[in-house]
């Protein structure tokens, strides 16, 4: 709590110097490399524990009626220069069918080694959230249940955070759509394939061959990840290809662009980024969004299957999101297009921009700036069910 708020925390260790003066000096015990590029680069020191436990994936939507197996894996590294041996567990909550620990046996510094757990549901129905725990103890008794995340950037000073090794379990009433293969262009830090798999979706990751020369019609549906036109120049060039793939019947799922996208023509019928404010007296805004997790939403057209088929959307699929509702909403769009939800932050105009439907030919496109880029993966159980909702239109 004394350091809450500063930009990071005091230091690890501090030299002090006394000075024939009676002056002391104190200064951070930290390493300096020489970088022929930057110059003088120095690291602050971070202690590490003997042994450092992760448990991925941290975040799991695991459908209520899915009784298959998810695998949970547990890495651990060496943080010591002798060895260290012992067992590795998950501490699973109570009801949940046991599994076996596993040993290990770690004899270097920075040594890693990763272990795979196959955890089962309790065979009578669960719902809410529930956490795993990762526990390795070693032959001395001593338990390890956390590990050192360090987050750094170029233009940040470095910080290691020690974080749990914990995963959080949302069972969620989710359906998913019966899709044979859906196919996912990766978008700018992207991480929704990843969640999408995690769940029980068949998952396959669309590269630059794939979208030049590939079959296209042997996908259900095909999702553009955010800002995937920026990211992605082979999109740019194949976009003809993604369309006429709509046109043969097929569902293309475009998460939220920029405006090189909305300047650029990719959508089959014209939409608009940005402009005049909507509130009177305001500047004009690059583009529209809804900066509050908990503004409300209101379907436009509640009986349409986006909001019925597989799951019905209810209010409670609003609850939990995470940063924000969405953004770069258009700003208006063709009449080909359908809106089908409205919101916006307190005090500000209506938006209805942020979920587009279109038919194009015998298929349909979608535009939503709806942030699925940051709920999915933050495990949000109701934008599963959306986006679930969104895999199923026909």
């Amino acid at each position: 709590p004394a350091v809450r708020g500063e930009p990071f925390g005091p230091p690890e260790l501090r030299a002090r110097f006394t000075l024939d003066s009676g002056a002391v000096l104190e200064r951070e015990v930290s390493r300096r490399i020489n970088d022929q590029a930057r110059g003088e680069v120095r690291r602050p020191l971070a202690v590490v524990p003997r042994v450092d436990v992760a448990l991925d994936p941290a975040t799991v939507v695991w459908p209520a009626a899915d009784r298959a197996p998810r695998r949970f894996i547990v890495s651990l590294t060496h943080g010591a220069r002798d060895t260290t041996s012992g067992t590795i567990a998950l501490d699973l909550p109570a009801g949940w069918p046991k599994v076996a620990p596993q040993t290990f046996v770690l004899n270097q510094e920075e040594e890693r080694e990763s272990f795979a757990f196959e955890v089962r549901p309790p065979a009578g129905p669960v719902q809410g959230t529930v956490v795993l725990r990762a526990v390795a103890t070693d032959t001395s008794g001593h338990r390890y249940t956390s590990g050192l995340v360090t987050v750094d950037y170029p233009h940040i000073r470095p910080r290691s955070l020690v974080t749990p090794a914990a995963a959080t379990v949302r069972m969620a009433a989710l359906r998913l759509p019966p899709l044979a293969r859906l196919g996912y262009i990766r978008g700018a830090a992207d991480r929704v394939p990843e969640a999408l798999a995690e769940v029980g979706l068949p998952v396959t990751l669309l590269d630059g061959p794939a979208l030049e020369r590939g079959d296209l019609s042997r996908f259900s549906a095909i999702v553009v990840g955010p800002r995937a036109y920026e990211t992605d120049s082979v999109l740019v060039e194949a976009n003809a290809r993604l369309l006429a793939y709509a046109r043969r019947g097929g569902l293309v799922i475009v998460q939220y662009q920029q405006q090189p996208f909305f300047q650029g023509g990719f959508a089959p019928y014209p939409m608009t980024l940005g402009g005049p404010s909507l509130t009177p007296g305001g500047s004009p805004v690059a583009h529209d969004r809804v900066t509050d997790e908990a503004a409300p939403m209101r379907p436009l057209v509640p009986a349409d299957p986006v909001f019925t088929v597989p799951n019905r959307i209810t209010d409670a699929d609003w609850r939990g999101w995470v940063q924000e509702r969405g953004l770069y909403f258009a700003r208006s769009w063709d009449r080909a297009y359908r809106p089908l939800l409205e919101t916006h932050d307190p005090g500000d105009a209506p938006l209805e921009g942020g979920l587009l439907v279109a038919r194009v030919g015998q298929g349909h496109y979608v535009y939503t700036g709806l942030s699925f880029f940051r709920q999915l993966p933050a495990g949000v159980p109701g934008a599963f069910r959306l986006f679930a909702n969104l895999l199923a239109i026909k």
